[in-house]
């Protein structure tokens, strides 16, 4: 019913409508009628969210009752499962999937129901029924949580558990099964029947979608007869014109290719002319520039005073740069005694005060530069001693390893002592640091507990010292499976990126325990031999890099890895503490090379005596 009629309506019942009031009533009915529209509008879209969201609940909800009656557990138990799987380490999707496993289990294997009572799991209620798969799914955890994690892992595997939901049973899934039980209870959540309805909305659903299908399938049959005459015709049409049409498309072509040779001839042009012109600019004196650049920028300026340029963001940061220049011109001429546009004598002291800031800032920036290059210097020259066995600015070898030493010495503490050294005694000059032993922290211990059976087959399997894997996860994340450094370095035996994929693993294994441990043995079974079974040198090319001990040798170690190796070891079988000083006198060499590879070599064959009093144990 629009204006028009009502207002009929009103007449006839003997209502007197003017000119003005019908404007106005036509404007009110107006305004009326697009706020209904306006409604109808936000009520569509309101009951087309609903429905959205409904048939996004619905769809989860039917997925359950399938998976309901694919594996004989109830909704109300998938659901308990799930929870109790986010909160106890792994996840729904994980557990629901072992959930199914086990259910195929026992519908593929006629035995399977006599395994699981043997293993101690009730599969049937007092009255001699099927009980419900979740619960006995339950059960299993149950059984596996009291086994050792090995003999669990292979039952597990046999039923189709995943690692992760094995994990979780043996944290205890149980007590979280019936908090979710109580909560659903408070709530008055019923999972089955929410499913049984859902899954009738998602059938009605489907049905609607296929009936749609149908329809559009016949709509779209019937447009694709009544086209295809219309499609001849076009055909027909094409080819009957289609001179006329070439001539047109031939005739477009070649106006494109003429307008694109006319553009390049014009910027040919243009760079012609601006050569010319920088060829007159050059042949200028230097008068005549100066007079031709002033009378420009002040056109520029006059122009950019009369455009909206100066509104703009770029305009007010341009002017405000002139204004500071015009401001510190006006300064400099007060300075010199000339005739400036403000008294500067009020404002001297905040002036002087921000030059003398604008200096020292200067000043600080270049003693920065200085330290760097001076930086740069040092670590070149004694580069070059390492290389070459001289330094720039000495004449002889031996001047250099006195200022090689000193330098080693001032910057490492690390001193070395030559006979022909003035000012030097024999005393002891090297100093190994005593270590404390690293601990785990307390989830760390419950897990390097838990696994050392694990780790205690791997080192027999790749042949390592005893105690090897443990001590090494210790000292490396103190037990942390998750634990990440800054350098990148992750997981429980803390692997870099390249290494890891090296040694197998992929994704998130770095952060699994048992693949860690496993890449670690197989990663330090493979550094043992190609240090020749030395345990030390394992240690620290697994901390510094095998390249790094291949090529400067145990001597050259940092004092990282030098604190690394003894760590490492105090975790060890039959070792309380590792504390160690080392003196080393060299007598009768002034070759400053020569004497850095023999203390080289006397430190590497004491750090060897000791990795293998270490390997042996306490006599």
């Amino acid at each position: 019913m629009d204006a028009e009629t009502i207002k009929d309506f009103l007449v006839s019942l003997g209502f007197a409508v003017d000119d003005a009031g019908a404007k106005k009533f036509d404007a009110v009915i107006a305004g009326v009628t697009a706020n209904v529209f306006k409604m109808a509008a936000v009520v569509e879209g309101a009951a087309l969210t609903v429905t959205a969201f409904t048939a996004k609940i619905a769809s989860g909800l039917d997925n359950l009752y399938w998976a309901s009656q694919r594996t004989g557990a109830s909704v109300a138990g998938i659901k308990a499962l799930g929870y109790a799987a986010s909160q106890t380490g792994s996840n729904a999707e994980a557990a629901q999937s072992s959930l199914e496993s086990l259910s195929r289990f026992m519908r593929n294997n006629p035995g399977a129901e006599g395994f699981l009572n043997r293993l101690g799991v009730q599969t049937r209620d007092a009255k001699g029924n099927m009980k419900d798969m979740a619960s006995v799914f339950s059960g299993v955890g149950d059984k596996l949580k009291s086994m050792p994690y090995y003999r669990a892992n292979q039952y597990a595997q046999m039923l189709g558990i995943d690692e992760n939901t094995l994990m979780a049973m043996r944290r205890g899934m149980t007590g979280f099964t019936a908090e979710y039980s109580a909560m659903s209870k408070a709530i008055g959540f019923n999972a089955d029947r929410a499913a049984a309805g859902s899954n009738r909305f998602m059938t009605s659903l489907r049905d609607f979608g296929a009936m749609a299908g149908m329809a559009r399938d016949k709509i779209g049959a019937n447009l694709a007869g009544g086209l295809a005459g219309s499609v001849d015709n076009l055909r027909k049409q094409f080819l009957d014109n289609f001179p006329k049409i070439e001539d047109v498309i031939t005739r477009g072509v070649k106006g494109l290719l003429w307008l694109a040779d006319v553009i390049g001839r014009v910027v040919y042009r243009l760079m012609q002319a601006g050569s010319d012109i920088m060829e007159w600019w050059g042949k200028l004196d230097k008068g005549t520039k100066e007079l031709i650049a002033t009378f420009g920028a002040l056109m520029i300026a006059w122009k950019l005073l009369n455009t909206a340029f100066m509104m703009s963001p770029i305009g007010r940061i341009t002017a405000l740069g002139l204004a500071f220049i015009g401001l510190y011109e006006d300064y400099k001429t007060w300075k010199e005694g000339g005739k400036s546009l403000i008294d500067w004598k009020a404002w001297e002291p905040q002036v002087k005060q921000g030059l003398a800031l604008i200096d020292s800032i200067s000043k600080a920036i270049k003693e920065l530069g200085r330290v760097i290059d001076d930086f740069q210097k040092n670590h070149k020259w004694a580069a070059d001693f390492i290389q070459k066995g001289t330094l720039p600015g000495e004449d002889s070898v031996k001047d250099s390893g006195l200022r090689f030493r000193r330098w080693l010495k001032d910057k490492t503490g690390f001193a070395i002592n030559l006979d022909d050294d003035p000012g030097q005694d024999d005393g002891p000059v090297q100093h190994a640091q005593s270590v404390r032993r690293p601990r785990a922290s307390e989830s760390g211990s419950k897990l390097l507990n838990l696994l050392e059976p694990t780790l205690n087959k791997l080192e027999g399997l790749y042949q390592l010292p005893a105690g090897l894997l443990k001590s090494v996860a210790i000292t490396e994340s103190a037990g942390n499976p998750l634990a990440q450094s800054g350098a990148g370095a992750k997981g429980l035996f803390q692997f870099m990126d390249p290494t890891a994929r090296d040694m197998g693993l992929s994704g998130n294994d770095v952060f699994d325990p048992v693949k860690s441990a496993q890449a670690a043995a197989k990663y330090l079974s493979q550094l043992m031999k190609m240090n020749g079974g030395d345990l030390e040198k394992t240690l620290a090319s697994y901390n510094w890099g095998v390249g790094n001990v291949q090529k400067y040798g145990m001597g050259l170690m940092p004092q990282e890895t030098r604190n690394y190796v003894p760590k490492v070891l105090s975790n060890m079988p039959g070792i309380q503490t590792v504390s160690q000083e080392t003196n080393i006198h060299i007598h009768g060499v002034s070759d400053p090379n020569r004497a850095g590879m023999e203390v080289a070599d006397r430190q590497t064959g004491v750090n060897s005596r000791l990795a293998q009093q270490v390997s042996r144990g306490p006599r």
